[in-house]
């Protein structure tokens, strides 16, 4: 059996440090909890003046059309000429990407329907029309695309040519449909109603209404109704 030899003094005295906590008398927990408090409300009303006198002017000014009761706590990044339209009741959560690929023939456009949240980090790149229907969820880092970005022929691509209008198909989310996070939807893929999307899946071709799909190309894991209130 082997002697364990003891730790230096200054790795015991520096581990004591690093779990080291300083006690809190009792009669100094409500104004620490206090203070927490007045925290939380001076963020939150400087969330809203941002978003007041901010976020939601800008966001107005660049759209299309956006509907009452928008909610976003970032302004949001918007590059390329396109037709942006927000429904009512729309949350921004976090950071979002509009890229719009304006030398197509007709100008591109992105339609967001009612009562729709985005989540931080998603991006939707147009360059003819994604449409996302009324009561959607989209969690955090979705990726919809209704072009792909670069020519599929190798010649074009090492010549730096831009995609053509055979490059794009537009992109159709139904209500009541939920995007499940990092998840991504390629070109002309219809997703139909109450339909859930796995995470981390990669969506390649239609999604049947009432249905979950997974996987990198997504299938259908389950049919059948899916309870929407």
């Amino acid at each position: 059996m082997h002697n364990v030899q003891p730790k230096p003094l200054w790795k015991r005295v520096g581990k004591r440090v690093l779990h080291a906590g300083i006690p809190i008398p009792g009669v100094l927990r409500p104004v620490i909890r206090a203070l927490y408090n007045l925290g939380v409300v001076i963020v939150e009303s400087w969330a809203f003046v941002k978003k007041l006198l901010w976020i939601e002017p800008v966001v107005r000014s660049v759209c299309e059309h956006v509907g009452s009761g928008l909610r976003a706590e970032c302004l949001p990044y918007m590059r390329g000429k396109g037709r942006l339209r927000f429904g009512d009741g729309v949350n921004l959560s976090g950071r979002s990407c509009f890229y719009f690929l304006s030398y197509m023939p007709e100008l591109p456009e992105i339609q967001i329907g009612n009562n729709v949240f985005i989540g931080n980090g998603c991006t939707l790149a147009s360059a003819r029309r994604i449409e996302i229907g009324d009561h959607c969820l989209l969690a955090p880092f979705v990726r919809i695309h209704d072009n792909d970005g670069h020519p599929t022929d190798a010649e074009k691509r090492r010549d730096g040519q831009s995609i053509g209008p055979d490059d794009v198909a537009e992109v159709v989310i139904e209500e009541n449909v939920w995007l499940g996070a990092s998840c991504t939807i390629l070109k002309g893929v219809r997703v139909g109603a109450n339909s859930i999307v796995g995470t981390g899946s990669v969506v390649t071709s239609d999604v049947p209404p009432n249905s979950i799909v997974a996987g990198n190309p997504a299938r259908v894991i389950r049919k059948g109704p899916v309870n929407v209130e």
